[in-house]
């Protein structure tokens, strides 16, 4: 899920758009820049460093693949890959999907193949969001992209256990600089862990105590969704907005700088001919004295 990520971050700078392009860009509307969009981007990904990287990967991920296929039989490919593309879990989990699984598998109309089907739509969003992420923070700052591409890959995943958890914190430490402790961030962390605790109380009640608690499971789910979609909106926003403002910053410093330094430019010419007035005034002095 990392590779458009690190071609993102392997792909040379956008260039700044012309006045020209920009006028033609703004007349044709949101689809011509749509479109400029997906050329600029398709320019940019399709050189030497973004490419050599994409047919390393293919390369070497299919040579493992066939080679695990080779010693185990078709078995290695349908369970170490293929498996996971149409996996579906009726079985109560952290994700918001599987009440709804669980109940479609009740239905005498609704065939394996059908709910297969189901699985491999619910991958669309996954894919969209991995899209986003790696074209808005790649290229910013890498760690943090990946960071945020598993932290959405596993809260909008079919199934949800608790060591899905552990896919995103080991990425953690890497980016722990890009991110900031904000009362923000607190609150929806202490949502995070409400609603954990919620969705195991009512987890505990339906399989322990054999309590037909199903919907508030399947709303504890909802809710743990939901607060962990609002701490990651909380994590990046300061550190997606941090760059450009301290870029304006240094730019508006440097500017004052400037300005401060023209004006004692001009203090100092003044004082200088104030003091060459003084002393020319002086010299015609004693000159008629003399």
């Amino acid at each position: 899920i990392y590779s458009l990520s690190f071609m993102v971050y392997l792909a040379p700078a956008m260039e700044k758009p012309t006045q020209r392009g920009q006028a033609s860009s703004s007349a044709g509307g949101i689809a011509a820049r749509i479109v400029n969009f997906i050329i600029g981007w398709a320019k940019r990904l399709l050189t030497a460093q973004p490419m050599a990287f994409l047919l390393t990967s293919i390369a070497v991920f299919a040579s493992l693949t066939l080679l695990g296929v080779r010693w185990y039989g078709e078995k290695a490919l349908q369970e170490g890959l293929l498996y996971h593309f149409s996996r579906v879990d009726h079985r109560h989990n952290y994700s918001m999907y599987w009440y709804w699984i669980y109940l479609t598998r009740s239905m005498p109309t609704i065939t394996s193949a059908s709910i297969a089907l189901m699985g491999r739509l619910l991958l669309i969003p996954q894919i969209m969001l991995l899209v986003v992420s790696s074209l808005g923070l790649a290229k910013k700052n890498l760690a943090l992209a990946l960071f945020a591409q598993t932290y959405l890959f596993v809260i909008h995943n079919k199934v949800i256990t608790g060591q899905y958890f552990t896919w995103f914190l080991c990425l953690l430490p890497l980016c722990t600089d890009a991110l900031r402790f904000t009362p923000r961030v607190q609150m929806n962390l202490a949502g995070v862990l409400l609603s954990i605790g919620l969705w195991l109380g009512s987890a505990y009640c339906l399989e322990i105590r054999g309590m037909a608690v199903h919907r508030w499971n399947w709303l504890a789910s909802v809710v743990f969704f939901w607060m962990n979609t609002m701490l990651l909106g909380a994590l990046l926003s300061p550190s997606v907005g941090s760059k450009s403002a301290s870029g304006d910053g240094d730019e508006n410093d440097g500017g004052d700088r400037d300005s401060d330094d023209g004006h004692r430019v001009a203090a100092s010419d003044r004082v200088a001919r104030i003091g060459g007035d003084n002393k020319s005034k002086n010299q015609r002095g004693k000159a008629k004295q003399q």
